[in-house]
């Protein structure tokens, strides 16, 4: 049973909807060095803290406590009076150009190991990240960053609790740093509160994005608790309907590296028992995967200097491009992901599984325009279509994982909208 509860946030003491703006920052894992730069050019962006900056000899994680600590004593972040989840509205466009919206809610919610069976995985971390985590969370004492959690919600009950609320007037109005509309609101009416966190913890709960987060604050409360002090039971999450018709999942496109070059005509030769190979015009081939999006295995791979591109289509009804699967449990055998890195990387490309993890030969493009700009240094490039949300809760309640990079929702829940000081 997934036990949330209000919180009594801590905040930026803002006077208008910009200055809130200004402050708000994408999760740490997304921002590169220059993005870094450019949200730090405001002396309280919350990247400050987030993502602090090694100098010298100064630890970055004892950095970030103090400049927290300098805002909470110089009013820049305050408490808010009582305890509420505070509601997040964002308006966005997806891949495609369409417009959407996604509510969903702050909370505090009491961890819990994953054997537990209240919270899901449903991908694989890594250790340097969660150490990282754990750090900043022991030297703050604070959750900066939301977890990012779905929740059942067959009923709607918990939708129409935030639509009737969103329906009055919102706290603030602004842009988050990734563009998207973004409406606050506070939900503090007990009654509501109740009925809200009473059907959260009738379902399931999945963890979208954030693992490195819920795992680090369960290391670190069980670290807390074995030296004696039970002072850290709950992570800072966000919340959003599995059934909001805005949650969106966008692909993550792979560029490969660190291999020899590849001529077009060999490397189709080496898939063909795999897949269907068709050489298409390289322009054309982003919308061709698209439109392959309801079957398994579709994806479109580009070369540097050819101006085709090799249409794949994956032999799903042929026994001989199952072998190289058997290992793989079957839920997963359908997953574009485990589709390319097992046919693609390690058998046609020769990358060991330990390859594929490192960082010298697959980089992690969000968009297609990334990844052809990118390939002018790559072997290659592959496009692929998103993880599709029924195959994500499909494994996940059975106890599995999807491999690292599988999902990318979408948009990016902003950090800075609020803290959860573990103090008070």
């Amino acid at each position: 049973m997934a036990r949330i509860a209000p919180f009594r946030a801590l905040r930026f003491a803002v006077e208008s909807d910009g200055a809130l703006a200004s402050r708000l920052a994408p999760p740490y894992d997304v921002i590169g060095p220059e993005r870094r730069r450019v949200l730090a050019a405001d002396p309280h962006n919350i990247v400050h803290v987030d993502l602090p900056e090694e100098r010298g000899a100064e630890d970055p994680y004892a950095a970030a406590a103090k400049r927290l600590g300098t805002w909470r004593r110089d009013g820049t972040l305050v408490l808010d009076p009582a305890p509420a989840f505070v509601v997040a509205e964002q308006s966005f466009r997806d891949p495609l150009g369409v417009k959407r919206r996604r509510r969903g809610f702050f909370a505090r919610l009491r961890l819990e190991p994953f054997e537990g069976g209240s919270v899901l995985p449903h991908e694989r971390t890594l250790a340097a990240p969660r150490r990282d985590r754990e750090r900043l969370l022991a030297a703050t004492r604070t959750h900066v960053s939301a977890v990012f959690l779905l929740h059942e919600d067959a009923s709607g009950e918990v939708a129409r609790a935030l639509e009737e609320l969103a329906a009055g007037e919102p706290e603030r109005v602004l842009q988050d740093p990734d563009g998207c509309g973004l409406r606050l609101f506070r939900l503090a009416d007990g009654a509501a509160v109740g009925r809200v966190a009473e059907r959260v913890a009738s379902g399931w709960t999945l963890i979208a994005d954030g693992h490195h987060r819920y795992e680090s604050a369960l290391a670190y409360g069980q670290a807390r608790r074995a030296a004696g002090h039970d002072d850290a039971p709950d992570v800072l999450v966000y919340l959003v309907s599995a059934e909001d018709p805005g949650l969106t999942i966008g692909p993550i496109h792979r560029l490969v590296r660190g291999v020899a070059p590849l001529e077009a005509d060999r490397l189709a030769a080496t898939l063909e028992p795999f897949f269907e190979v068709e050489r298409r015009p390289k322009e054309g081939i982003a919308a061709a995967v698209r439109e392959g999006a309801g079957r398994p295995g579709v994806f479109g791979l580009l070369l540097p200097r050819d101006p085709a591109g090799l249409l794949l289509r994956w032999r799903e009804a042929e026994a001989r491009a199952h072998r190289p699967l058997e290992r793989v449990p079957e839920p997963l055998r359908r997953l574009d992901v485990v589709l390319l890195h097992r046919l693609v990387f390690e058998e046609a490309l020769g990358l060991t599984p330990e390859a594929q993890a490192g960082p010298d030969h697959l980089e992690y493009v969000k968009d297609e325009t990334g990844l052809l700009r990118g390939l002018g240094s790559a072997a290659c490039g592959v496009l692929l279509n998103p993880t599709r949300l029924p195959q994500v809760v499909d494994v996940s309640r059975r106890g599995l994982r999807l491999p690292p990079k599988s999902t990318f929702f979408l948009p990016k829940v902003p950090t800075g909208i609020v803290l959860d000081p573990i103090d008070g």
